[in-house]
């Protein structure tokens, strides 16, 4: 299912915001549903307990996966907008089995291409793996490649993993930005994992990438609807193009100088995404910079022709200079309007700014909803906020986990 490029990442709550109204750019107000579960005083914390959105029973609604104490918490999206209450369902995964975000990062994705997001965990011997089922539950959970864990060398601190669709057979793939390399290993549709292995020498530990200065992401790039390397470097935004007859990665390209390090920007104060932002199908950069919303859209090229178009600023709102800190206000990209093209939301003081992706430009920005908002009680340290589509309508909702209650506003 398709959902925010970003969504674990980001954070924040309510206490006073959880009835209120959220108005919506063209349509009627209406109302946060809540449901007390989940929250703050149930005991989750950000620190320990990993919540994300995704699809795991494949009907096209986005699901509650909370990796809680004594193991993985379920609750079931439903047409309403409301979820069905969690369901303790894998007993693994958890603090109580020796799971910390500090050492094992665990993620949410369909590493079998059966349209069902499965629960993927980085542990200390490997990654551990249980597949969803057509009936809501999951497989036990089975160490199946012995790489990318803890005993293997492999540091949160240090090291990237991610998930994502490298050759186009819908099935995730891990890719780990490790100490010397890119390593991967391929998800496959009989629920095994193959050619675990190194494929770059680029975008690792010994040379030079660090978490706290580069981010590295996997985005499809170049159109041919699998998923590239998107490196943040010193220099720039460099790009490596996965080739699937080669199962390997093209040497890093520098293929905009900006959004680097160089140029001033830095993970502590500015976001940086990629997604299709302009309609016009490659995945577009776009950066929360100092001045606002910064993009380079990309662009039909051919040989010798650059991909992108030079860096512009497209919103002199959602940055430094107005007042936006990643410390009080989660900046995402999400389809709200379901145009099949990203927008910008951005969780502000007084609550959810939206700006709308269009061919080459951004419509907005707009308070879209009350709720949420820094202002309200929303702190990103203790309150999670995530973008994905609850209801299967084709639109992203946010999804709040508050001081009282989980909260619901439908887009």
């Amino acid at each position: 299912m398709r959902r925010s490029p970003t969504a674990r990442l980001l954070t924040g709550i309510s206490a006073a915001a959880l009835a209120t109204t959220g108005i919506a750019l063209a349509g009627p107000a209406h109302a946060v549903s809540t449901q007390d579960f989940l929250s703050y005083v149930d005991g989750w914390r950000v620190g320990q307990h990993v919540r994300e959105l995704a699809d795991v029973d494949g009907d096209g609604r986005a699901d509650v996966v909370a990796f809680g104490d004594p193991g993985v918490f379920v609750a079931h999206g439903r047409a309403d907008g409301t979820f069905a209450a969690p369901v303790l369902t894998v007993r693994d995964f958890g603090t109580a089995q020796g799971w910390r975000t500090d050492r094992h990062p665990r993620q949410v994705a369909d590493v079998d291409g059966d349209g069902r997001a499965d629960l993927v965990g980085f542990g200390r011997s490997g990654v551990v793996v249980s597949y969803a089922q057509p009936d809501g539950g999951f497989t036990a959970p089975a160490l199946t490649v012995r790489d990318f864990g803890w005993d293997q060398g492999w540091r949160v601190d240090q090291h990237v993993r991610e998930l994502a669709d490298l050759v186009g057979d819908g099935a995730a793939d891990v890719v780990g930005f490790g100490h010397s390399g890119v390593t991967v290993s391929h998800g496959r549709t009989d629920r095994t994992f193959s050619g675990t292995g190194k494929r770059i020498d680029s975008y690792g530990w010994d040379r030079g990438w660090r978490v706290d200065r580069h981010p590295r992401m996997l985005a499809d790039m170049d159109g041919n609807g699998t998923a590239d390397i998107v490196g943040f470097g010193d220099a720039g935004t460099y790009v490596s193009s996965f080739s699937a007859p080669g199962d390997t990665f093209t040497q890093p390209v520098l293929e905009i100088p900006d959004f680097g390090y160089a140029q001033g920007w830095r993970v502590d104060q500015h976001p940086r995404a990629v997604g299709n932002v302009n309609g016009h199908g490659p995945a577009d950069v776009v950066g929360f910079g100092h001045r606002g919303v910064l993009a380079a859209y990309s662009r039909p090229f051919g040989p010798g022709e650059p991909k992108y178009r030079p860096v512009s600023l497209e919103l002199a709102d959602f940055g430094v200079a107005q007042g936006w800190r990643t410390d009080r206000h989660p900046r995402d990209l999400a389809d709200i309007n379901g145009d099949g093209i990203l927008d910008v939301v951005g969780f502000g003081d007084a609550g959810v700014h939206a700006a709308y992706g269009d061919d080459d430009f951004f419509l907005g920005p707009e308070l879209t909803s009350t709720a949420f908002g820094w202002s309200a009680g929303w702190d990103p340290a203790r309150f999670p906020r995530l973008l994905g589509d609850v209801d299967g309508d084709g639109r992203d909702d946010v999804v709040g986990f508050g001081y009282s209650a989980t909260s619901v506003d439908l887009s």
